[in-house]
């Protein structure tokens, strides 16, 4: 049986979209239906009818419109923090799934709609051996918060396995999304994040890409970039670059980073 731990927080529709949707459609609509109310009770003796008539229809239209806007931005998924994990509740079916922090093996965070500030304000990660993919968006609420949970959970996990399994001599494996720069289209469909994919394997010895480039780990002495830079490049002893990758891209950027910085400091002594 899992233990979900303590719920500390939950994170649904975004009261701010709901309610101003909700209000301004509702205004619409009633503003609409007083209007079809005067051209009915004073229509025949009333100036410029057509007038009335067209701004209420158009009133009302714009009510119907918001409100199939309000069902759109509507979140599928909406979460539950625990201490333990995430349950992922399914607006559609509402079958709730919960996932354990240790059991998050990939995460993308990239950015959608147009800030200036350039925000990673969204989330997709899955579970190990799942190719289901949940989001987070902005129309999530406290978003930004449940982001940086999992983010900070997953290295608090992932980490300390991923280094085990280096000073094993095993691989970790990450992948990364070939033209990835457009948000908008992961924010639309999942299965597009399964499509276009590259292999990027780490070793303690060697980083080797789908592309058969191959860069010895010991040549790597410098890294830069991160959520804050749009690239990551690993650089030689003489700043050259050695390897660059687009942070938005490449699943689990910020372990990737986490042990590239820890293999600079601490070079890790392969055990048979």
């Amino acid at each position: 049986m899992i233990n979900e731990g303590r719920l500390l927080s939950q994170h649904g529709f975004a009261k701010a979209n709901s309610w101003i949707t909700l209000v301004l459609s509702v205004l619409l609509l009633v503003g609409g239906a007083v209007q079809i109310a005067f051209f009915l009770a004073f229509g025949h003796t009333a100036n410029g009818l057509h007038s009335v008539v067209l701004s209420a229809l158009l009133s009302i239209a714009l009510g119907v419109v918001l409100i199939l806007l309000r069902r759109l931005i509507r979140p599928k998924q909406v979460y539950q923090l625990h201490e333990n994990g995430i349950l992922v509740i399914s607006q559609l079916d509402k079958k709730n799934r919960f996932i354990p922090f240790d059991r998050i093996s990939d995460i993308y965070r990239f950015r959608t709609g147009k800030y200036t500030r350039r925000i990673l304000n969204t989330m997709m990660f899955r579970e190990e051996n799942s190719k289901t993919w949940h989001r987070i968006t902005p129309n999530i609420a406290s978003s930004e918060r449940l982001i940086d949970v999992i983010k900070n959970e997953q290295l608090m996990f992932r980490g300390p396995w991923a280094l085990n399994t280096l000073a094993q001599g095993g691989d970790i494996l990450f992948t990364c999304m070939v033209n990835s720069h457009c948000g908008l289209k992961r924010f639309i469909g999942s299965n597009l994040l399964t499509m276009n994919e590259k292999r990027i394997r780490l070793s303690a010895l060697m980083l080797t890409t789908d592309e058969g480039k191959t860069i010895p780990v010991e040549d790597i002495q410098f890294i830069s970039g991160g959520s804050n830079s749009p690239l990551i490049r690993l650089l030689d002893k003489h700043g050259r670059i050695l390897f660059s990758v687009a942070y938005t891209s490449l699943s689990s950027a910020d372990l990737f980073i986490a042990l590239i910085e820890h293999m600079i400091q601490n070079r890790i002594p392969v055990r048979n």
